[in-house]
């Protein structure tokens, strides 16, 4: 690993890397000549160790992508900031403007004379370094007074060392004085009072026209301050005093509330009663009493295969105590640099890269890392909780205990119906309990226990809970790359070449007659050519991907009178979205929709219930496999898929599998409808059907416990690997939109989002290759009032807000932020723009956090708006609206929490693939409301900010434009 980052490093110094991209002769060139020796192995073999460590994203024979995290990550080393970040004043300065003070030139001389003044200078020395003034307080001193002696009654003060805070409310105008008195002891010589932000509103002070002139010792100057705030802000004002021995910084915190205020925690902030796990503590003996399970459900399936429990093997698990003790962070998610990969990857016999020869050994390593991460991580959640009985739930007569679990809503821990929960009367008995779900409710689940428990309950009184999780997806994935080893089938994962029977092309009625020509291009390939290699659909935002999909599986319907077509997606919400489509053409007879019996609910499957095995009173049932094989379309989730397989699923049954958003899987998750479906025993090397992977690797993947299993590619989907790896998938740089559509194709066609909106994600993530198809619905915010720029329908509100924790949960919170989006909604919903009335069905807000959704949600009610749509982002994925405001959330307090957030794989920050996803979800209007101090820090954020900055389209308190560097 060592070797990887000095590697990169020196291309980072000698600015072979620009924007994260680099030719790849140069590298090439740069490492056989510097490198090769002490590396010990061919460029190309050093090239796929970045590439599955994760330094590299993808590679191509112009070029190579390097991982952004990473390269910021290594940017920040002494050696490259003191290469290639020198302080440059040009990027604050030129002959026509100063974005520090906000002035223009209209001559040179102007230009000059501009920077001689001693406020450019102070201000231009502060972005430079801050520690460079002097923060003593003896020095000079701050008091709030009015002339008369007093403080206006509608201002809160407290001092703090260095800084005062002024509380105040928002739409209230006061008028303060600050005295600044000289403590020093002897007189000195004022030259100046420099306020450092001078674009700060809501402010007015005289600063500026202070005389300069000796201040005697005990004297004071006065500083008056005009306030009237818009709305809630949180935000530290700095002045300097400048004297003729020293400048000397003060601070001034501002903290201005407003009606909602009131969603504000009380009290300490949150901090959950937990039970640190200690394994020595555990009795050997230990004894587990059976839980009261729900109800069985009807079951007409029959396992012919059935599923192993693919337990952790013993060497599997004494390497991982091996490794733990030797490297503790090896357990710990939040670790971005894990310099001991190489020793580690050595301990538990990894050989990286993945290829063809290690395939099955290296993802059945990674997949027992994986679970072996999972079952500490839920450990960390263990609680000493009271419960509290519900008597005869559900009217059925039994009874059941709620557990509240304040993390439940963002999935720390994950809890579905039938998982285990353990109680244990006291830490060390040696009886367990365990506590099966009935019920997931938004901060608690009811469980189900044996009477034993029930007689000895006490109410109030707190139990022992250790949370267990749900295996099966574990052990479904382990067959999967077990049958795929098996029946020899690996080699058709890693395609070099391949001889293509094409059919005489047909002419086809497309059932969606306005399919552009890329969505023809693909629909045409999966009909008429004979593939033996997966055929990819690269479906960028907004671009008719799962259109396409459901076409091409019409057209085999219709077409292919012996075709029998299974349709998978990661997630239950993206297989209805294609069932939900397909039933508007096809007979019901024709096409089932088979859930497996934890299948959620959404607004989709009300359409749904005649096509899926739920009976009419809303009861799950299991069909049998001869009911499953009657219907020429079938659609699952991977997971569910799984019953087909260990169902005995016949060879030759199936002759299309598509796998829908894809990108969303991992590599051993995509084998789950192939191996044993598409591949038998009896057919030993050979896949008996098509396979075609729908998806887009620009957005979310799967989400990967482990660390190390993460830095071993476990994250990246197939369709990613195959995209960035395989020379049969490669992107020709040498064209626009040059991939070779016999295997791929990139949908260009972009219908959802106004092209201002589009842009930066088009630029990071697309080179440039979408286009824009702006509709009459794209179009209608283009001149709203509300916008700083006519034509640019996009908005960065700078909010400098305080992210809160509550005493009851660790999710965050921003109620500055939450004020600015109320206000953005309000002005928007009920209203008519370009003369469509706005409703809040056309409105959408992202936010990270859980509290966040929860907190707007209540001040939506209070203006009787509840109808508007609030989420995380990935319950925004594969939606859209009209309108979308984004809550980022993070502020005052990101670096003491960012560690909580990489653990839980929260937030926008460091995740290219969740601000992609953000940005690109609206049609007409995207309103981004959140710190760009904290934003600009990354990257993606910079750029975005960097690009409303230029449009003039930067609201809110304002602060300084980042670099273009």
């Amino acid at each position: 690993m060592e070797i990887l980052e000095d590697f990169i490093i020196e291309l980072i110094c000698s600015k072979k890397i620009q924007n994260y991209t680099a030719q790849f002769n140069s590298i090439k060139a740069f490492y056989n000549s510097v490198y090769k020796e002490k590396a010990g192995c061919s460029f190309e073999d050093f090239l796929l160790h970045l590439w599955y460590y994760w330094y590299v994203n993808r590679y191509t024979k112009r070029y190579i992508y390097f991982d952004q995290r990473w390269v910021n990550y290594l940017s920040k080393t002494e050696k490259v900031k003191e290469a290639i970040n020198p302080f440059l004043e040009s990027n604050y300065v030129n002959n026509q403007y100063c974005s520090l003070c906000g002035d223009k030139f209209g001559s040179n001389e102007q230009y000059k004379e501009h920077l001689e003044r001693i406020e450019h200078q102070i201000r231009l020395q502060y972005v430079k370094d801050k520690s460079a003034f002097d923060c003593t307080e003896n020095i000079i001193s701050m008091q709030i007074r009015r002339s008369n002696g007093t403080v206006d009654d509608a201002v809160e003060i407290s001092s703090q060392e260095n800084n005062i805070t002024l509380r105040t409310e928002a739409r209230h105008g006061v008028e303060i004085s600050l005295a600044l008195t000289n403590n020093s002891g002897s007189s000195l010589y004022l030259k100046k009072v420099v306020q450092v932000n001078p674009f700060i509103e809501g402010v007015e002070t005289n600063a500026h026209n202070l005389p300069a002139g000796s201040l005697n010792n005990n004297d004071s100057i006065v500083v008056t301050f005009k306030l009237n705030f818009s709305h809630s802000s949180n935000f530290t004002f700095p002045i300097i005093v400048v004297t003729r021995s020293g400048n000397i910084l003060k601070n001034i915190i501002f903290e201005v509330s407003s009606e909602y205020s009131d969603l504000k925690p009380e009290g300490v902030s949150y901090s959950r009663e937990s039970v640190k796990p200690d394994n020595s503590d555990i009795p050997e003996d230990e004894t587990i009493i059976p839980g009261k399970r729900p109800d069985p459900y009807l079951s007409l399936y029959r396992e012919t295969l059935p599923l192993l429990p693919y337990k952790i093997n013993k060497p599997t698990e004494q390497q991982l105590l091996e490794v733990v003790e030797k490297y503790p962070s090896f357990i710990e998610r939040s670790v971005a640099n894990n310099i001991f990969f190489k020793d580690i990857s050595r301990m538990l016999k990894v050989n990286l890269p993945i290829t063809q020869d290690n395939y099955t050994h290296l993802l059945m390593k990674i997949l027992d890392v994986e679970e072996n991460q999972i079952k500490i991580d839920i450990r960390n959640y263990d609680m000493h909780a009271p419960m509290k009985l519900v008597p005869n739930a559900f009217k059925t007569g039994s009874h059941l205990y709620k557990l509240k679990v304040p993390e439940l809503a963002e999935a720390r821990p994950s809890l579905l119906p039938y998982d285990s929960v353990y109680v244990k009367i006291s830490k060390n008995d040696k009886v367990k309990y365990q506590g099966v779900v009935h019920k997931v409710l938004e901060t608690a689940v009811l469980l189900g226990f044996n009477y034993r428990f029930e007689e000895g309950f006490i109410a109030k009184k707190k139990y022992y809970i250790e949370f267990g999780f749900n295996r099966r997806p574990i052990r479904v994935e382990k067959q999967a790359v077990s049958l795929a080893n098996k029946h020899n089938i690996i080699p058709y994962f890693y395609p070099t070449s391949e001889a293509m029977d094409s059919r005489i092309p047909e002419t086809l009625n497309y059932f969606n007659e306005s399919l552009n020509d890329e969505q023809k291009i693909a629909v045409k390939n999966i009909m008429n050519r004979d593939l033996n290699v997966p055929y990819l659909i690269f479906g960028p935002p907004g671009t008719g991907k799962t259109v396409t999909v459901v076409e091409a599986v019409l057209q085999l319907w219709k077409m292919r009178s012996t075709s029998r077509i299974l349709v998978c997606a990661p997630s239950n919400a993206a297989t209805n979205e294609i069932a939900t489509r397909l039933i508007e053409v096809m007979p019901k007879s024709e096409l089932f929709r088979f859930v497996g019996n934890i299948y959620g609910n959404d607004n989709k499957m009300v359409r749904l219930t005649k096509i899926m095995n739920v009976h009419p009173d809303g009861t799950f049932y299991m069909p049998s496999m001869e009911q499953l094989l009657e219907y020429r379309v079938l659609l699952t989730t991977l997971v569910t898929a799984a019953r087909l397989v260990n169902g005995g699923a016949p060879k030759d049954h199936f002759t299309h599998v598509f796998i829908d958003e894809a990108s969303y899987a991992n590599e051993s998750q995509t084998l789950i409808p192939i191996a044993g479906i598409l591949s038998h025993d009896d057919r030993n090397g050979h896949i008996k059907g098509k396979i075609i992977l729908a998806g887009d690797p620009r957005q979310l993947g799967a989400l990967v416990h482990s660390q190390f299993a993460r830095l071993c590619g476990y994250g990246k989907s197939m369709l990613e690997r195959l995209l960035d790896t395989c020379e049969l998938y490669a992107r020709d740089e040498k064209c626009e939109n040059c991939y070779d559509q016999r295997y791929v194709t990139k949908l260009l066609k972009n219908y959802r989002s106004h092209r201002t909106i589009l842009t930066i994600p088009n630029r990071l993530f697309y080179h440039n290759e979408l286009i824009p198809c702006d509709t009459e619905l794209s179009e209608i915010f283009a001149n709203w009032q509300q916008l700083k720029t006519p034509g640019f329908p996009m908005i960065f509100h700078h909010v400098e807000g305080v992210d809160l924790r509550e005493e009851t949960s660790p999710s965050f919170f921003n109620v500055q932020e939450i004020e600015q989006v109320m206000e953005y909604v309000t002005e928007i919903v009920n209203s008519r723009v370009s003369g469509m009335h706005i409703t809040q069905g056309h409105v959408g807000i992202i936010t990270p956090y859980r509290k966040q959704v929860e907190k707007l949600n209540k001040a939506l009610d209070k203006k009787n708006m509840d109808k508007v749509l609030v989420g995380s982002v990935e319950q925004f994925q594969g939606k859209e609206k009209l309108v979308i405001i984004i809550s980022t959330v993070r502020s005052k307090n990101f670096a003491e929490y960012e560690k909580i957030d990489q653990k839980c794989q929260l937030g926008f920050l460091r995740n290219p693939k969740r601000f992609n996803v953000a940005l690109t979800r609206a049609k007409a209007l995207l309103v981004v409301v959140g710190n760009g101090k904290v934003l600009q820090d990354d990257y993606n954020w910079r750029s975005f900010i960097r690009y409303c900055f230029d449009n003039k389209s930067v609201v809110g308190k304002l602060f300084l434009p980042p670099s273009d560097t």
